[in-house]
């Protein structure tokens, strides 16, 4: 995936693999805010991957992409709402999202790991027998 212009980020692929966002919608959520100053409609068509994608079909896919992600955080409010979250998970979900922060072209091994760590970190308490 090019992501703001970089290689293929392995990390990315493999969280959009457990994410609700789709590969399109997430490099819609790239493309228009790299571009928010920045008017990307021209002709009624915007340039995505390369690609003419009408405007139309830009802005519903973009739209989904908004919906899934408010989706997504609300989940997570609620999780911690209903005590099913704490703070110190959250607070190493950040601490994993600096780490891959700085190591974006690392292993694939590497990414993996990370992914299961994130699954692990999220996964729902045991119940006490």
């Amino acid at each position: 995936m090019e992501e703001r212009g970089e290689k293929t980020d392995r990390i990315v692929e493999k969280l959009l693999e457990e994410s609700t966002l789709t590969l399109k919608q997430l490099k819609a959520l790239l493309l228009y805010s790299d571009n928010i100053e920045r008017k990307i409609v021209k002709g009624g068509y915007v340039e995505l991957d390369g690609r003419k994608i009408s405007k139309g079909a830009f802005f519903r896919t973009l739209s989904q992409a908004k919906k899934n992600v408010r989706k997504s955080v609300i989940t997570l409010i609620i999780m911690a709402y209903m005590g099913l979250m704490d703070a110190n998970q959250f607070s190493t979900i950040m601490q994993l999202t600096d780490i891959m922060m700085q190591i974006k072209e690392e292993e694939e091994d590497l990414s993996n790991a990370l992914v299961e760590k994130l699954k692990a970190i999220v996964e729902l308490r045991k119940r006490v027998k």
